[in-house]
């Protein structure tokens, strides 16, 4: 993995007249559960796959439907792989805001290939962040927030290599996503970007890699102990290549809300065992807190 760039420090956004502290809407785990319950059910989804085109189109559809102020779209791209080339699909849901800066929040959807397991659910490592972002999304819709940045939240295609990870294998989606905010222009208009992966382990002990920004990962773990989640969260932990690494290499200030310690010794991963069964509500409505009340506060609502 490459060493994330000097950067400089990372800001928490100070609106001229910012409004007092905007109460602070939970997220529901229960919510969460049945939203990763649903994608957990579309098997197999490994990119390239009808199931992985079904996923996109309930990902949109979802959103559409439930929570009419965010503006979907499906970025759909053709990439080489070391098994051909295949099409994936980004779906990306976003709640305008009182700038033109922005949030990425984000989650995979794909499952892993596993030739063993045909019909692997990827319960936890593909469903829990899906089904945590929504619950986020639902908690700010509920609420009528206006947040103070533009809130993106992005389901990544792609995240699973089905090799090895290089430069033409995993990590598509979001890969694809920083290429376009550099094609854009809009990557300097990024002011950070959240991952969730792996974050409904019913013994729930979230880490954060080492190329997390610094000042985020204070951010994270405040919010985590206002909300007295701090014994869930383990803010020194071991490097992980995953969906936030595009954006750390491109200078983006990236947080990876992760627990891999899925099963004893990490048997649950990428195993027939990653099943709803493993899941809990709870643990997925910490996580969509942990990451919402950081967002609260990147975000100016609360000072």
């Amino acid at each position: 993995m490459k060493a994330l760039r000097t950067i400089a420090p990372l800001l928490l956004l100070s609106l001229c007249g910012c409004p007092a502290k905007t109460p602070f809407p939970h997220p529901d785990g229960t919510y969460a559960y049945e939203q990763a319950q649903k994608l957990a059910r579309i098997v197999p989804r490994h990119s390239g796959t009808e199931g992985a085109a079904k996923a996109a189109e309930l990902l949109a559809d979802t959103v559409s439907e439930s929570f009419p102020a965010f503006r979907v779209t499906t970025d759909s791209f053709r990439e080489r792989t070391p098994e051909g080339e295949m099409v994936f699909r980004n779906v990306c849901a976003v709640l305008p805001g009182k700038s033109r800066e922005f949030l990425v929040i984000g989650a995979h959807y794909d499952a892993k290939k596993l030739e063993s397991v045909p019909e692997f659910p990827g319960a936890n490592d593909g469903g829990s962040g899906v089904g945590a972002l929504l619950a986020m999304m639902k908690a700010l819709s509920d609420a009528k927030v206006r947040p103070g940045l533009e809130l993106r939240f992005v389901f990544f295609d792609g995240e699973e290599a089905r090799i090895a990870y290089s430069d033409g294998d995993g990590l598509h989606g979001s890969r694809r996503y920083v290429s376009e905010l550099n094609r854009t222009g809009e990557r300097k208009q990024c002011r950070a970007m959240l991952l969730l992966d792996m974050v409904g382990d019913r013994d729930l002990k979230l880490k954060l890699p080492p190329d997390t920004h610094p000042d985020l990962r204070e951010t994270i773990r405040k919010a985590a102990e206002e909300l007295g989640y701090g014994s869930h969260l383990f803010p020194e932990g071991p490097a992980i290549l995953d969906d936030h690494t595009p954006f750390a290499e491109a200078g983006i200030p990236a947080a990876n809300l992760i627990d891999f310690e899925y099963g004893p010794d990490n048997l649950y991963w990428h195993t027939a065992a990653d099943t709803m069964e493993q899941l809990s509500a709870e643990s997925l409505g910490i996580s969509a807190a942990i990451a919402l009340k950081t967002i609260w506060k990147l975000t100016g609502m609360e000072p």
